[in-house]
């Protein structure tokens, strides 16, 4: 075979080829991870989220981004050229546009996470397109203007000695930054912290989710780190090594400080620590030694844990620990720089100029994306509002911004169906298979079983609501309704009916020689006696008075009414209940009967005031009478 020689040019462009579609593996990865860390009605939006936003930033840095990053320099603050880029005859500088896309789409999504639940997706759009357009590309010019090629005047920053290898401070504070600054505007999520001031666990939705994303960007971040070497060399396995072994050492001091200051072993502390450790070590990843690397990522990871615990005492609500990881990750590596780096691979003479001058970055970037930034988010909050309302965010993104339903919201639809009815609770749909199957499942039981309950509990209350407490016969409610039913029922097929009034003789003597106790105890022996002679089909015994009863007897005529009464007061005489001292002084019962027949013409209180004055004649005749009423026809 022929051999094939391939000049360096071409080497240092296929490599930068490949790692760019390494970073871009890093797309997927904070997909992933943001969506397993948000919950279900919001994941949707998320994952649109990190699509739109790779897609705007890519435009917007191939308009105006890359030119303000690498046009020629004005006064090393920006660049004035290279806008729409149209690079035909220099791959070098197509390769190298593209790469950098990649870390302006990186430096954009990282405020998705962190404002997740709660931010119109047009307010994060805006957000993107100010971070592709200004913040990003001016702080990479500062920085990295003359570093990839000749410049006649580079970034001021790059010009005093400022050491950001692959980005901790020009992609990761960027989007750290405005992600704070976002997330002071927006405030919160709806019961993240309490009147009090705690912090309320907002259960996520898949964390093996984001453990499968921490490792699409532990893979992605090979070629972040790797693709900043322009041309592979030796160098690449210091590189390499330097960010697996500080994302490692990252993950292992969060467990440990998480273990010591919250007493859990929790999984999304040591994904903050990896992914912390990675941020760390972009700084300086081909400068500084295998244990510098180590304690570099130990140090971040632990900065992840404390920087956390610091935004939720501030009640700042950062869903996905952005600002502890790329914030905090960003600045520590950054000054890392200074400290861990070996003097004679420093651009400066001193190890505290060159902190200086680190501190002087991470100062200057602050600076300028925080008041680029919050100047602009609260100009943009006042015209166009950056939160979703309130029902919004109770129902989910998913649904509020997109109109994408699931189950969830099918769920709180029949909710909604079943609490506007009228009529009486309805099962839920249980659709098998669903994620809401035993959850539908489960309510339409409790339903029944609270149904069968609460129709039981009526049932007696309706039983005790129609009950004399002391005798158990019908009281005076259901009487009036008994006595209206007949009256209808008699009208309608032409029968007669019968009413009794029956009133205790000397019941109060009795009461009073005796007690209330022996009083009470009469009462219901008089009334099992009435009870006892009751043979008519449907008849009502109702205590209507203290010591008043009365009797409706159904389909009865004047003759048997009469009867029936006579055996109730022979019965009541039979119980021998004595009212006084004396023997044969008994309580005994007076009776009034009242007759109705179709031809009358009177309604129910004329039938019982006729009763009535029966049982009046009744005791002012010597008491233990049954008397029958005239009825006088209107």
């Amino acid at each position: 075979m022929a051999n094939i020689e391939i000049d360096s040019q071409t080497i240092s462009i296929t490599w930068t080829l490949l790692c760019t579609a390494l970073v871009l593996l890093m797309q997927p990865g904070f997909t992933c991870f943001e969506s397993g860390l948000v919950r279900s009605k919001n994941n949707i939006n998320v994952a649109l989220k990190n699509v739109a936003d790779f897609c705007i930033s890519g435009v917007c840095f191939w308009l105006v981004g890359y030119g303000l990053m690498y046009g020629a320099s004005q006064s090393g603050v920006f660049g004035t050229d290279g806008f729409a880029l149209n690079s035909y005859d220099n791959p070098t500088v197509l390769a190298h546009f593209l790469f950098q896309m990649m870390f302006c789409g990186t430096a954009a999504t990282i405020l998705s996470g962190a404002v997740a639940e709660r931010m119109r997706f047009s307010g994060y759009i805006i957000c993107s397109f100010l971070t592709a357009t200004v913040l990003f590309p001016v702080v990479g010019h500062w920085i990295w203007n003359g570093k990839h090629f000749e410049q006649a005047q580079v970034g001021w920053l790059f010009d005093i000695g400022f050491i950001d290898f692959a980005g901790a401070t020009v992609v990761h504070s960027v989007g750290g930054w405005i992600a704070l600054i976002a997330l002071i505007k927006v405030g919160p999520r709806l019961g993240k912290f309490t009147h009090e001031g705690r912090s309320k666990e907002m259960y996520c939705q898949n964390l093996p989710l984001s453990a499968l994303g921490t490792f699409l960007l532990f893979i992605g971040w090979f070629g972040f780190n790797g693709g900043s070497v322009h041309t592979p060399n030796s160098e690449l396995a210091r590189v390499f090594s330097n960010t697996a072994l500080s994302a490692c050492a990252g993950g292992v001091s969060a467990l440990l400080l998480s273990w010591n200051l919250h007493s859990m072993q929790g999984i999304r502390y040591v994904l903050n620590g990896l992914l912390a450790g990675l941020v760390a070590i972009s700084a300086s990843a081909d400068l500084v030694s295998l244990p510098a690397a180590i304690v570099i990522g130990a140090i971040s990871g632990c900065i992840s844990v404390l920087l956390g615990d610091l935004l939720e005492k501030c009640k700042i609500d950062d869903v996905v620990s952005a600002v502890p990881v790329h914030l905090g990750g960003g600045v520590w590596g950054t000054i890392s720089v200074a400290l861990f780096v070996p003097l004679e691979k420093l651009k400066l003479e001193s190890h505290s100029e060159q902190l200086l001058v680190q501190l002087t970055g991470v100062a200057a970037c602050a600076f300028w994306v925080c008041g680029i930034g919050l100047s602009f988010l609260w100009l943009v909050n006042k015209v166009h509002p950056l939160r979703v309302s309130a029902q919004t965010e109770t129902i989910g993104l998913n649904f509020g911004e997109h109109g994408m339903k699931d189950e969830l919201i099918e769920l709180m639809e029949q909710f909604d169906n079943i609490s506007s009815s009228e009529h009486t609770p309805q099962h839920l749909n249980v659709e098998h298979g669903s994620n809401n199957a035993s959850l539908c499942m489960t309510y339409n039981y409790l339903l029944d079983h609270t149904s069968k309950h609460f129709k039981a509990r009526e049932d007696e209350l309706l039983r005790l609501a129609s009950l004399d407490p002391l005798t158990g016969i019908a009281n005076r409610r259901v009487y009036d309704k008994k006595l209206s039913e007949t009256f209808e029922n008699s009208k309608k097929h032409k029968s007669s009916f019968s009413l009794l009034v029956i009133d205790i003789d000397n019941f109060k003597q009795y009461n009073d020689h005796y007690g209330h106790q022996l009083g009470d105890y009469c009462l219901q022996n008089v009334c099992q006696a009435l009870s006892s002679k009751l043979t008519v089909k449907n008849a009502l015994l109702a205590r209507i008075g203290g010591e008043e009863f009365a009797i409706i007897l159904p389909n009865t005529s004047e003759k048997s009414a009469m009867n029936i009464a006579e055996r109730i007061r022979a019965a009541v005489c039979d119980l021998a209940i004595p009212h006084k001292a004396a023997e044969d002084d008994l309580v005994t019962v007076s009776i009034g009967v009242a007759c109705w027949s179709h031809h009358d013409e009177i309604n129910a209180q004329q039938l019982f005031d006729d009763a009535d004055m029966a049982l009046f004649r009744a005791k002012s005749n010597g008491r233990n009478q049954v008397k029958l009423g005239s009825v006088e026809n209107t």
